[in-house]
C-alpha cells in the first residue's frame, strides 16, 4: 500500500523537528532547511522507518544511541558528511531519496505517522508494523486537542465570570483526564 505525502506535510514535519531542537549538528539543520526550500527535491523525499535496500538514502539520528548522527548513501558510496550529501542532492534531483529518522522522540509522535511511507524494498508493511501505535498516537492527539479547547473555554468562562460554565467545563476536563490515566 503506497501512501502519498504532500510537500506541505513534509515541510510541516521537518519544521516540527527543527522547532523542537532535536538536532544539534549545524550542517544537518542547514540540509533540512534546504530540503524544505526546494519543492522538487522535497517531492523526491520519502520518510520511511528503515532505509535498507534502497539506492539513495539519508539517515539522521541522535548522538545518544551510539550510531552516526548522519549517513548519506548513494548506491555504493557512503558519507557521514552532510555537506557532501547537500552537493549530491543539489546536483541530482531525479532519483528518489529515502529518509530514516532514528530519533526516539520523533518516532513516538503522531506527526511522524502522518508522513511515514513504505520502503518499496522492505517486505514489512508499515501499516501492519505501526498501525496500533499510529492509532494510539491519533487518540492521544485528539485528547490533547480536546483538553486544549476545554482549557481555553474554561479561561473564557473565568474571564466572563460565568461560574456555571466554569464548573461544567472543569467537570468535562476532569473526566477526560481520568480516562487518560
Amino acid at each position: 500500500m503506497e501512501q502519498t505525502v504532500s510537500n506541505g506535510q513534509k515541510k510541516t514535519f521537518l519544521r516540527w523537528i527543527l522547532d523542537r531542537h532535536l538536532l544539534t549538528n549545524r550542517e544537518i539543520i542547514w540540509l533540512l532547511h534546504y530540503l524544505m526550500s526546494n519543492d522538487k527535491l522535497l517531492g523526491l523525499i520519502h520518510i520511511v522507518d528503515e532505509v535498507a535496500r534502497v539506492s539513495r538514502s539519508i539517515t539522521i539520528g541522535c548522538p545518544d544511541n551510539g550510531r552516526p548522527i548522519f549517513r548519506y548513501v548513494k548506491t555504493t558510496v557512503e558519507t557521514n558528511d552532510p555537506e557532501k550529501a547537500f552537493h549530491d542532492l543539489r546536483m541530482n534531483q531525479e532519483e528518489d531519496i529515502y529518509m530514516e529518522l532514528d530519533i526516539e522522540t520523533v518516532r513516538r509522535s503522531p506527526i511522524y505517522f502522518s508522513v511515514l511511507e513504505e520502503n518499496p524494498n522492505n517486505p514489512v508493511d508499515v501499516h501492519e508494523k505501526y498501525g496500533e501505535m499510529a492509532n494510539c498516537a491519533a487518540v492521544e492527539a485528539e485528547r490533547n486537542f480536546i483538553a486544549d479547547r476545554l482549557n481555553k473555554a474554561i479561561n473564557e468562562a473565568l474571564d466572563q465570570g460565568n461560574q456555571d460554565q466554569f464548573y461544567l467545563l472543569s467537570k468535562q476536563l476532569n473526566q477526560l483526564q481520568k480516562y487518560q490515566r
